[in-house]
């Protein structure tokens, strides 16, 4: 299944997304089916000259998402 961040806004969870059992932060997309999360790596850096995109990476491995329960 593919995760992204306005999929999960809509459906009112936030998650936590994992590749081979390490927490990634600042995932903004995880596709489980195919084992690929992007995310954005902190510091967060802004790319030159365009100064509207960031600098993100990709991972793969055994991707596993869980979604949290709002309190």
């Amino acid at each position: 299944m593919i995760y992204t961040v306005q999929s999960t806004i809509k459906s009112g969870h936030s998650a936590k997304v994992f590749v081979n059992g390490n927490y990634i932060p600042g995932a903004f997309y995880a596709d489980t089916a195919k084992g690929i999360v992007r995310f954005f790596p902190l510091p967060l850096r802004i790319k030159k000259p365009d100064r509207d995109r960031a600098y993100s990476r990709t991972l793969r491995g055994s991707v596993t998402v869980e979604l949290l329960e709002r309190t």
